[in-house]
């Protein structure tokens, strides 16, 4: 009995220490198989081990690869230090992929997005068109950064900025230097659209040079828009006596324009942070189209000097430049323009005899039409001007009417105010009357009560006296002793 139970403690030990010897238990020996397959399944063993050693190394080389910023953390609270404790213990029982994941998630949370550029930094002018909608100009005078202001006029040969003559009233009211550009489009030439640009810009109120924005060549050739924005450029400076700006981007002037305007001066727009570079020089950079202006409330185009040159350059002299300004757009806009310089879509094809008198008679009948629309407005303006004016005569006598009826009003509460202190007034006096009256009364009653008295008194002494002299008489006849101080007194 001994003897088994050492024998059992001996095989209880041999099998606790045989793992420490790197000898397989009997639990995981496949004792029933041959040596050549537990050799084989051991070698088995052994590949996933090293499999196993191979993928902890590279989650380890993954972790080391992926950025920690939580580790450069300053110490939390110690309430907190327990949380990073659990996620390491729920991080052992991950895979290490899920684990090496799981921290390049982490990091990519933990980067924070670079600060956004300022929007407005320092720039000296702006432009503004229909699309700022209601400007605040006493803001825009206040800011120290606007220099100058350009305002859009026209586009086309037809169509005019609706807030173009608000604008530049108020910003010139404001004093403010403002000028005006039109925007030149390919679906009319040159001439009209000058001609547009000119009705409307007026010259005594342009503080800077005019300037031409071109950015579209859709259905002309650049040689064409060469052709147009150099005829409409001539003409603004005949009429201006001054050359415009020329504003484009820095594509499109190396695509289309080049060096056939390296003569103007430039406004070149390029949103960016680095400068135009264009090859020639240039006066004026537009470097953003979505700046914050306090008066404005959308976005505005952004725009600075060139290192160089300032506002002189810009502001608008009329009649001390090299050429002087004419007087008229007539002078300007000649009958025949020079070949060289018409613009190709203003060229018009010859026409047959049959068709210019169709065509005569087409504006013939056209002019009539368009004199009896004016003639008809003008009639419909007379009537309305007339009902106008018979509806302002029937209310300027309404009013002088009811003016009338409250002087009248007025009269007569004066007047009945007047009646009833005079009544008051009479009033008073009568009753004082009565009052007065009324005590001379009285008074004189209680004279007359007072004599009466005194009368009486009189009278009755006299009467007393009397009956004493007989009482006395009397007496003496009987022989009586009578009182002498009362015959004295007889």
């Amino acid at each position: 009995m001994v003897k088994n139970t050492i024998y059992t403690l001996l095989i209880t030990i041999m099998l606790a220490f045989m793992p420490c010897m790197g000898m397989a238990s009997p639990q995981h020996a496949d004792i029933n198989k041959p040596t050549r397959e537990r050799a084989k399944s051991n070698d088995k063993k052994s590949a996933t081990d090293k499999s196993k050693k191979d993928d902890k190394k590279d989650s380890k080389q993954e972790d080391k690869s992926t950025p920690a910023k939580a580790t450069a953390k300053p110490a939390a609270k110690q309430d907190n230090t327990t949380k990073p404790a659990a996620k390491q213990d729920d991080k052992k029982d991950m895979k290490p992929a899920d684990a090496a994941n799981e921290k390049k998630q982490e990091a990519k949370e933990e980067q924070k997005p670079a600060p956004p550029k300022p929007v407005n930094p320092n720039f000296d002018g702006i432009d503004v068109s229909k699309y700022q909608l209601t400007i605040d100009w006493q803001e825009i005078k206040k800011n120290p950064k606007i220099k100058y202001v350009y305002i859009k006029a026209t586009e086309g040969c037809d169509h005019t900025d609706h807030r173009y003559e608000d604008n530049i009233r108020n910003a010139r009211s404001h004093g403010v230097k403002v000028g005006s550009y039109h925007y030149l489009t390919n679906r009319s030439s040159a001439t009209a659209q000058f001609q547009n640009f000119v009705r409307t810009a007026r010259k005594d109120e342009q503080d800077l040079i005019p300037f031409i924005d071109v950015e579209e060549c859709n259905r002309w050739t650049s040689q064409q828009l060469r052709d147009s924005l150099k005829v409409f450029a001539d003409l603004l400076e005949d009429y201006y006596g001054c050359k415009p700006l020329i504003y484009t981007s820095e594509s499109f002037f190396k695509k289309h324009l080049g060096r056939a305007f390296k003569d103007y001066p430039l406004f070149i727009a390029k949103y960016s942070d680095n400068a135009p570079n264009i090859g020639y020089n240039w006066v004026m950079w537009q470097y953003s189209d979505k700046g914050t202006i306090p008066g404005i409330k959308s976005k505005v185009d952004l725009s600075r000097f060139n290192k160089g040159f300032s506002l002189n350059d810009i502001i608008y002299h009329p009649g001390k430049g090299k050429n002087k300004p004419k007087g008229s757009v007539k002078d300007v806009v000649k009958p025949v323009e020079k070949p060289t310089s018409v613009n190709m879509t203003e060229q018009k094809p010859k026409q047959t005899t049959k068709q210019s008198k169709r065509q005569q008679e087409e504006e013939r009948k056209k002019a009539e039409k368009e004199k009896k629309a004016q003639e008809q407005k003008k009639k419909q303006a007379e009537e309305a001007a007339k009902k106008q004016a018979e509806i302002d005569r029937k209310n300027k006598a309404k009013a002088e009417q009811v003016k009338r009826n409250q002087a009248q009003q007025k009269a007569r509460e004066e007047a009945a105010k007047k009646e009833a202190e005079a009544k008051a007034k009479r009033k008073a006096e009568a009753q004082k009357a009565r009052e007065q009256k009324a005590k001379q009364e009285a008074e004189r009653k209680a004279a007359t009560k007072v004599s009466k008295k005194a009368a009486s008194t009189t009278l009755t002494s006299k009467l007393n006296q009397a009956q004493r002299n007989d009482s006395i008489r009397s007496a003496n006849s009987k022989g009586y002793r009578t009182n002498q101080s009362s015959a004295d007194n007889d």
